[in-house]
């Protein structure tokens, strides 16, 4: 028996065939010579690659076996220019995946074109050198790399994605580190499916439209009929309508997305449309709502076996709070070692995780865990000592910004722990051994965490108000032969000292680390130096050392020049763009100082030296002092740069510019001697 039901509700029955405005510049596998022969983007005539078509479609197909799966498919096509363009040869697809399903790649079909001899020539991507990768219990990535690529190939990959979490629905991203000449997305969503959308960044939208179609599906359903004595029941088939709401977008020659320092992540601001299930409402059946308030996600996670669930129990850990306890007399002093017993306990896995990947007891047994399994364990352990303490959730700086005003836990990314005593908060990170109690990761510095707690949920600032402070000395003496020789010393605090010691850590020892300033500055020679507490993360960070300096002084005759600030001048801007579309975010505010004597050979007398300066960034924002005294013959040059605020707006850029080509402007400014 067939029977026809409607799907659709009474007054938005639609029928016809919605046709795009524009066809897609290209079709699979017909790459022109035209392509091939490409020598340059005219979009950026320096870009090292170009995307010349990105096209993807989104759609959700029923299959009497599967039921209603969601289906990706894309087309892109990738023009070399120069090696440095080779990284576009390397792809990663991603999959999501649960203990019990995963999705599934579908046709990949991938092809290298080339000329040779004049004519068109093509190499196709082996299945077997496709790997996956692992990386979280939820995330795989199908790993490849396009064959024979070399300056002006055109790379074409074709593939599809079928999915049953509806969730899922990837982003689509219409700005990359490479110019766009085409991206197109189109996604047909059954009106029995709801999704926010959110387009970011600032490219605008060459085709932007929407419209809808009625389709028709065969669906078997199981009905029942009868009274509630007698019941019966038995599977039908009918056919169903339902509308299907259509979305497409293009743009067109998109500039690429430069990445420029100090930023919090590129997903915040390339133009992208991101998408978040909201609701299923099925015609039968219950409505889902999947958008949560704030006080949802804190139940969910609470009630997470992979979260709030595990900070239940926790004898296995009763011996080490015992022991912290004996040891410490105030809750103050009980937190503190407790942070520092879980750093040195746990390694980390440099996975970032709101989930734990095992147990508890597991990861405390293993001594490694991610991030997620490091920091419960702290906020059990605080438990255990009598300290009220909660899991925060965070996204990184890497991962982007959370929004408050839309509750989604897709966002979180990573977890911290929080402690109270009286009315103080304390967060804490005991991921990385080298970051001392009071600061935070760099990596965690984004904004605003999420407490998870029955008492206290709520939001939380995790922009610590300890900045990257650093202070040099130094004394010289310029001898008969030009030469400098003479001390420095550098102090460093907090996020400063932390920056110093992950830079000598970088090296395989401290006499690397000596010979790479050496090699930073030729002419230096280093006769003695002595790294103070570098290994001691709660005490400053100082380094002392004894150099003699040569190739600084010019000698014209009767006269010298010199630049007194010598290895410690900034000579380089680090705001190139001419225009920043996005805001600047330092980590944290900065006080960098710089202070020196100069001992002036005899026979010599200072003739002209650098006028004082001071600069000022709108309201405050930052300040840059620089003076240089004669104080008989002894020149004392200072330099004082200060940034006090963490957030620049774009509109501030061309003022961050402009001061710091000041500061470059007078530390490159010369002093002149003359021979008496």
């Amino acid at each position: 028996m067939m029977k026809r039901i409607s799907l659709m509700l009474a007054g938005i029955l639609l029928t016809g065939i919605f046709v795009f405005s524009q066809e897609t510049p290209i079709k699979a596998g017909k790459v022109s010579m035209e392509e091939l022969q490409l020598q340059r983007c005219e979009i950026d005539t320096n870009a090292r690659a170009m995307v010349l078509c990105d096209e993807g479609k989104s759609y959700f197909d029923y299959n009497s076996n599967t039921g209603w799966t969601l289906h990706f498919d894309r087309l892109l096509r990738v023009k070399i220019f120069t090696n440095e363009g080779y990284d576009w040869a390397d792809h990663e697809i991603e999959l999501y995946k649960t203990p019990s399903s995963k999705e599934k790649l579908g046709k990949l079909k991938c092809f290298t074109y080339n000329l040779k001899d004049g004519k068109i020539v093509k190499e196709k991507l082996k299945s077997s050198d496709v790997y996956y990768e692992e990386r979280t219990k939820n995330r795989e990535y199908a790993k490849f790399s396009m064959p024979q690529v070399r300056e002006g190939s055109v790379i074409e990959i074709e593939y599809s994605i079928i999915s049953e979490f509806f969730f899922n629905l990837n982003s689509w991203y219409f700005q990359k580190d490479i110019p766009i000449a085409w991206s197109e997305y189109t996604i047909d969503i059954p009106e029995f499916l709801i999704y926010k959308m959110d387009m970011r960044g600032y490219i605008p939208l060459y085709i932007n439209e929407s419209g809808s179609e009625s389709r028709s599906v065969m669906l078997t359903e199981k009905v029942s009929t009868g009274d509630k004595y007698v019941r019966s029941s038995a599977f039908e088939t009918g056919v169903y309508d339902y509308v299907v709401n259509i979305k497409h977008w293009v743009a067109k020659d998109v500039p690429a997305f430069i990445k420029e320092e100090p930023l919090t992540s590129v997903e915040n601001y390339i133009s992208k449309m991101d998408f978040e299930l909201a609701s299923y409402e099925p015609r039968y059946g219950q409505h889902e709502h999947y958008t949560k308030t704030w006080e949802d996600i804190n139940e969910l996670l609470l009630s997470d076996g992979d979260f709030g669930m595990q900070l239940n129990g926790g004898g296995f850990i009763k011996d080490m709070a015992e022991e912290i306890a004996a040891a410490a007399a105030t809750p103050e002093e009980r937190m503190v070692i407790a942070y520092n017993t879980i750093k040195n306990h746990m390694k980390w896995t440099e996975i970032n995780s709101v989930s734990t990947s095992q147990s508890l007891r597991g990861a405390f047994n293993d001594g490694k865990g991610n991030s997620a399994d490091i920091n419960l364990l702290l906020v059990l352990l605080l438990d255990k000592l009598e300290i009220d303490s909660d899991p925060v959730v965070l996204s990184t700086r890497a991962h982007g910004i959370v929004s408050p005003i839309q509750p989604t836990l897709s966002k979180f990314n990573y977890v911290i722990a929080a402690a109270y005593i009286g009315d103080a908060v304390y967060l804490m990170d005991a991921t990385d051994p080298m970051v001392p109690f009071g600061l935070l990761p760099k990596r965690d510095l984004n904004d605003q965490g999420r407490i998870i707690s029955k008492k206290r949920p709520g939001w939380v600032n995790l922009m610590i108000d300890r900045p990257f402070k650093d202070f040099t000395m130094s004394s010289f003496t310029i001898n008969d032969d030009l030469v400098l020789t003479g001390g420095m010393q550098t102090g460093c605090n907090d996020y400063a000292a932390l920056a110093a010691r992950k830079k000598v850590n970088s090296y395989t020892s401290e006499d690397d680390y000596i010979q790479s300033i050496k090699d930073k500055h030729p002419g230096l020679q280093v006769t003695e130096y002595e790294l103070i507490n570098r290994t001691d993360y709660n005490e400053p960070y100082k380094e002392k050392f004894q150099v003699t300096l040569s190739d600084q002084i010019v000698d014209a005759g009767d006269i010298l020049y010199f630049t007194p600030m010598f290895t410690s001048a900034i000579d380089e801007n680090p705001f190139k763009l001419e225009e920043r579309k996005y805001p600047v975010e330092y980590p944290y505010t900065m006080d960098m100082g710089y202070m020196a004597s100069i001992t002036i050979p005899e026979g010599y007398t200072i003739d002209e030296v650098p006028q004082n300066a001071m600069v000022q960034l709108p309201n405050k924002a930052g300040s840059f002092i620089y003076s240089v005294t004669q104080m008989g013959n002894v020149l004392q040059v200072m330099s004082k740069i200060q940034i006090n605020k963490n957030f620049f707006l774009p509109d501030d850029y061309e003022f961050l510019k402009a001061f710091y080509d000041h500061i470059i402007t007078k530390h490159g400014e010369q002093v002149v001697l003359k021979k008496i």
